[in-house]
């Protein structure tokens, strides 16, 4: 049995969308896409579900380093975070805060990224409940 390429430029629906979108060009696909993502639980040891992750390394209270498995091409690229309260914390705001492996806020590294959590009246981290990550971006 011979493996083999397909190539193509353009993905099309045989009809069953509604509307204008019923092509899209493949650039708009994988430039669009989501290269490194994570849904991790704030003990920052369970990885409830992943796409290029690593490890995640749990790095003080509050603070955790998703390490990606392919590294991204510069460290120009998109992050979105989010995060849940734990139950005994109800009532406080989170504030995920992205920073570089030194520890200076709002720079990131072609190979992971650290992410605080920290409560919205003080500068106490503060672990939680559970924590996303999606990058957007190319990689190397």
């Amino acid at each position: 049995m011979a493996n083999g390429t397909i190539a193509f430029d353009t993905l099309s629906t045989s009809g069953q969308i509604s509307g204008t979108a019923k092509s899209v060009d493949t650039d708009y696909v994988v430039n669009g896409s989501a290269k490194v993502w994570i849904d991790f639980a704030g003990d920052g040891t369970s990885i409830n579900d992943s796409f290029n992750i690593a490890s995640l390394t749990d790095t003080a209270t509050g603070d955790y380093t998703p390490n990606f498995s392919s590294s991204m091409s510069s460290a120009n690229y998109a992050i979105t975070t989010s995060g849940a309260l734990r139950p005994s914390d109800s009532g406080l705001c989170i504030v995920l805060q992205i920073r570089n492996l030194l520890g200076v806020p709002t720079s990131k590294t072609t190979s992971a990224i650290r992410i605080d959590g920290k409560r919205s009246d003080s500068a106490t981290h503060l672990d939680i409940g559970t924590g996303c990550a999606s990058i957007n971006g190319d990689l190397a």
